[in-house]
């Protein structure tokens, strides 16, 4: 088994005692952002009741009175899905490194607790843990794959990301919902616009595959899975069954391509401006069918936002802000937005009169920028994830709603995660293993206004 720590040093003078961990950019306690809701072991239904009103009417006597209906119960689930992370430490690891003289002795070498090692390696560990459930709880996707990089663009490859595909997550959860109307696209604000918002407008990809042959299958491979073309009557009818027996299958992959046909061919295209899509050349399985493919239209990443387009980000999004959520407005409501959102809308407001600092809050000591009252959260992690894990799609975004309508779910009695800790003497390993339990879902539909 690996080690979690190991090291090539060479003595010079070091502390015994002193260590020091590289910082993460996550660090944030989750509840200042969301709501944790504990002890859930699979999932939890909360009921919300309909709101009543207009039952106040004119008077009649007795039963010639109307009385009102119309109130009603509905439910949604918080559904949790088990996780672990586990890594395990041989104390002789640390051999040849000047802290090897807190070791302890003899066939106990190998076991570190009790020592300044568990320590470090418990440090690590924890926060490994913490950084992980943010990095989940904002981008967890369970349709996530690993991406394939094509000169910069990207595009699904077909094998899953399982760094990322055990629960949905905040804007996955989220996108899924504008885009299935479950969310009102009036809430939503598109910043996929040059002059307004964006220097460079995000292009899907496309690419068309021609169907050649008048007899057998051949193999069609979108972003890295293939799919079955079968000849039948002719190639017209051919190319539109393959759209009827593999669109929907395709669709519900990481990036929603849309598949259609016309004629003889078969045409995919990304469902996310700034992805791009792998297409192969029908390849014969059988009788004569192949074929060819071409690229229709190239992808196009977003790169930075125009001078003053974050200002104009939260102006529209203050537009489309519903009746009830306006009502948080001093009451909790926050921008959720990226670094690149932040550091615009900063640049702005230093532009104006040569500081933000009017425009900022002193909070635990530190400036709290703020958009008409309204504190502005910037997500350091959003960035970084973006940008390391999902290809620089979509980099500029921002959320509007309450930390109230953002749930997290685990299964612990409280948000805190207890850490197994043994030392193995079979292996002669110290293992340090935390399993628990986590689902996100948001709470109303109404309170949420998204950018992106």
């Amino acid at each position: 088994m690996a080690n979690l720590l190991t090291h090539s040093l060479t003595f010079s003078k070091e502390s015994v005692t002193e260590y020091f961990i590289k910082p993460l950019f996550s660090d944030s306690d989750v509840r200042q952002i969301v709501s944790v809701r504990t002890d859930i072991k699979s999932s939890e239904k909360i009921d919300f009741v309909g709101n009543l009103e207009y039952i106040t009417k004119a008077y009649a006597q007795g039963t010639s009175f109307t009385p009102s209906t119309g109130v009603t119960v509905t439910q949604k689930t918080l559904t949790v899905y088990g996780l672990k992370a586990e890594v395990q430490q041989n104390g002789k690891a640390f051999l040849n490194w000047v802290k090897q003289e807190l070791l302890k002795k003899g066939v106990d070498e190998n076991n570190i607790s009790g020592t300044i090692f568990e320590q470090i390696v418990m440090e690590l560990f924890m926060k490994g843990i913490k950084n992980d459930l943010v990095r989940q709880m904002f981008f967890g996707d369970q349709t996530a794959e690993t991406l394939t990089n094509t000169g910069g663009l990207y595009s699904p490859s077909g094998t899953a990301d399982t760094r990322y595909n055990v629960y949905q997550g905040f804007w996955p959860r989220i996108i899924d919902a504008y885009d299935s109307s479950l969310i009102s696209s009036a809430q939503l604000l598109d910043i996929n616009v040059v002059t307004t918002y964006q220097t460079t407008a995000a292009v899907k990809g496309k690419k068309t595959a021609t169907i050649t042959g008048s007899s057998g299958t051949a193999n069609i491979t979108i972003n890295g899975v293939s799919y079955l073309a079968t000849f039948d009557t002719d190639l017209t009818t051919t190319a539109a069954n393959f759209v009827t027996t593999h669109a929907a299958t395709i669709a519900a992959r990481m990036g929603k391509c849309v598949v259609t046909s016309s004629g003889a061919t078969v045409i995919v295209e990304a469902g996310v401006p700034g992805m791009n899509v792998t297409v192969s050349a029908p390849v014969n399985a059988s009788g004569n069918l192949a074929g060819s493919v071409a690229t229709t239209t190239a992808a196009v990443k977003n790169t930075t936002l125009v001078s003053g387009g974050a200002n104009a980000i939260f102006q529209a999004m203050w537009d489309k802000m519903t009746p009830e959520l306006r009502e948080y407005v001093g009451k909790g409501l926050q921008f959720y937005v990226t670094t690149s959102v932040g550091d615009n809308f900063m640049k702005t407001l230093e532009a104006l009169n040569g500081s933000e600092v009017a425009y900022a809050n002193l909070v635990n000591g530190q400036r709290q920028l703020n958009f008409r009252g309204i504190p502005i959260n910037i997500r350091q992690d959003w960035d970084v994830r973006i940008a390391n894990d999902y290809g620089g799609i979509r980099p500029h975004r921002a959320l509007l709603t309450i930390p109230e309508n953002l749930w997290i779910g685990t299964d612990g009695s409280s948000d805190d995660t207890n850490v197994e800790l043994f030392y193995d003497q079979v292996t002669q390993n110290n293992v340090f293993r935390v399993e628990y339990k986590a689902g996100t879902q948001f709470a109303h539909e109404k309170l949420f206004v998204a950018a992106y």
